[in-house]
């Protein structure tokens, strides 16, 4: 994966209202970027109709366009309906982009379930940074920090230096968190318990700021503020983002298989945030 490609936004609409407030947050960022809008719509049965028909498809594709038209402004925007299904159409539309934005959520998925499969499949396979715009993000994009879930590891080096960026374009604050759960041990005290996070945090923290110092040296404007904090990852990262523009992470971390796509801790993030979220696989 690179993190610093320079294509067009890309971005999918189902007409769900979690598609909506993806494409508000997606046309703000290409305007900033001063890229491109690609909305999609994947259907693999109208697809398939307005292949063959281009007035179905300049009907279909108008609609789109009358639908968005307050959301996106004055941003160039190209509207295209695809015959496949979306994360399909999405991973492959994301080929070079600089991003793909996606809601959470879709027509087809219950109230209960806090992450549609669609956003699932295209942060596990796509090839480019995918921005997430979680439940409980704001309607419209806000400024404040970006905030990174840092771990020190190696496969998270795509995601701190697509963070450092975001923090340099945004001229914000980079609020690395970085979180350590210990383990309650059968017999140990409060005591022991507290002495054993000190430790772990004291070791964690060289690692972390090892894993920083090259992208600070690249990014010397950009201001790091570095959080130790002691509970489960996923909670107090999502705590430690409060107020944030954006929260960045990696697929995986140090606990992550191989053959996993994407971490337990990242899967999380993605419900419980309370701002949009990047997901940035390691490079190739």
């Amino acid at each position: 994966m690179t993190v610093t490609a320079t294509g067009p936004i890309v971005c999918g609409y189902d007409g769900s209202q979690d598609s909506r407030r993806a494409v508000t947050w997606a046309a703000a960022r290409a305007r900033g970027l001063d890229t491109p809008l690609e909305v999609i719509s994947a259907d693999r049965a109208v697809g398939r109709v307005v292949a063959f028909d281009d007035t179905a498809r300049a009907n279909v594709e108008g609609a789109m366009r009358d639908q968005l038209a307050d959301l996106v402004g004055d941003v160039p925007t190209t509207y295209r309906v695809i015959a496949d299904s979306p994360v399909g159409a999405l991973v492959e539309a994301g080929r070079g982009a600089s991003a793909i934005v996606v809601g959470s959520r879709g027509l087809t998925v219950r109230e209960d379930f806090a992450m549609g499969s669609t956003s699932a499949g295209v942060v596990e396979h796509a090839t480019c940074p995918v921005i997430v715009i979680t439940p409980h993000a704001p309607a419209d994009p806000t400024e404040g920090p970006v905030v990174l879930a840092a771990d020190g590891s190696e496969a998270s080096s795509a995601a701190v230096a697509y963070a450092f960026s975001e923090a340099e374009r945004r001229a914000t604050t980079l609020r690395a968190v970085h979180s350590v759960e210990v383990p309650r041990l059968p017999g140990a005290s409060l005591f022991d318990l507290d002495r054993l996070a000190e430790s772990v945090i004291a070791e964690d923290e060289k690692e972390v700021l090892d894993s920083l110092a090259p992208h600070e040296a690249r990014h010397p404007g950009v201001e790091v503020e570095l959080i130790l904090v002691v509970g489960e990852p996923a909670v107090t990262i999502a705590d430690e983002a409060a107020g944030a523009s954006l929260l960045v992470t990696g697929s995986r971390g140090h606990g992550g298989f191989a053959g996993l796509l994407l971490g337990s801790v990242s899967r999380r993030l993605l419900q419980t945030a309370p701002c949009p979220v990047a997901v940035v696989r390691p490079t190739d």
